[in-house]
């Protein structure tokens, strides 16, 4: 009986009234590519800011499932090294695998092996962008170069490029993002907190404050399970964020009591362009360091 991962999968998502909060999750099992299609991944010219993905028209979209398949293995984290880069923190894990008696596997006669995508996203001013991010990430991650890599910083690295990448695609999906009411482009972001697991390698990349905690059994015969949080929040008031977000041209300001990215725009009663005359207000506004859209955070003023 071939090795295959245990995997449990808990999800609760509680609106609790938000009126512009939209919280998403996907799930995706499938074979990994076959030979043919890495080497002709090779010869694609796909990089982190030029990956091309098909976005299906809204109403078009695929529906999304979880796959179940049969189970018949646990597994321990055996070691854990975290890779920065830029922006967005990756984690790569090893997994030890053990064999355990189970119901017999349906046998199809593949060779490849299984990838499994984990992934939340906790959306702020308007469900678009975590939407999106639901439906077009994982695709974009998966065709970078070097994400089928066996080097750990190759696949962190195509795994970055692929956030980057899905970042970008938003721009052009914002014309046609609702407006706020008082008629300025859509305000819509999202965490982004993903979970790739290749046969025995786990990858975990994030930006925002939607946490990923590892469960952790050190004894398999006790039933205590250890809760090992992997990702560390994107927050404003962390030193080394706010030092990013100042030194990028940007600024942190708390209201009350919460530190927040200001917003800077001209003010609402403005009309025409934009001058060096032109009052600009400075609104305290989201309270992650990091996420894909809040394409708003890209003022010139």
């Amino acid at each position: 009986m071939e090795n295959t991962l245990l995997m449990r999968v808990s999800v609760f998502s509680d609106q609790g009234g938000r009126k512009y909060m939209e919280d998403v999750t996907e799930v995706v099992v499938e074979p990994e590519s076959g030979e043919d299609e890495l080497n002709s991944n090779e010869h694609d010219d796909i990089k982190g800011d030029n990956s091309t993905v098909d976005i299906m028209p809204e109403n078009e979209q695929p529906d999304r499932t979880v796959h179940n398949e049969p189970l018949s293995a646990s597994t321990t984290v055996a070691w854990t090294q975290n890779v920065q880069n830029g922006d967005l923190s990756c984690a790569a894990a090893a997994l030890a695998v053990s064999t355990v008696e189970s119901s017999p596997v349906q046998s199809d006669n593949r060779t490849q092996r299984s990838v499994a995508f984990f992934a939340v996203f906790d959306g702020h001013g308007g469900r678009e962008a975590a939407q999106f991010a639901r439906d077009y990430l994982w695709e974009f991650i998966k065709k970078q170069r070097g994400f089928w890599s066996k080097d750990d910083e190759e696949v962190c690295a195509a795994i970055r490029k692929g956030f980057v990448a899905c970042h970008h695609a938003m721009w052009k999906k914002l014309p046609e993002w609702p407006k706020t009411l008082t008629g300025l482009p859509s305000t819509s972001g999202t965490t982004a907190s993903v979970v790739v697991i290749r046969g025995d390698r786990m990858y975990v990349a994030h930006v925002g404050d939607s946490a990923i905690v590892l469960g952790v059994q050190d004894d398999p015969s006790d039933q205590f399970i250890r809760a090992v949080e992997v990702t560390q929040d994107h927050k404003p008031e962390l030193p080394k964020e706010r030092e990013r977000i100042e030194g990028l041209g940007g600024s942190v300001i708390k209201k009350s009591g919460v530190n927040r990215v200001v917003w800077k725009r001209p003010r609402l009663t403005h009309n025409g362009p934009v001058r060096r005359s032109t009052v600009i207000d400075q609104i305290p506004f989201l309270a992650v360091a990091r996420a894909l859209g809040d394409l708003w955070s890209y003022d010139f003023y």
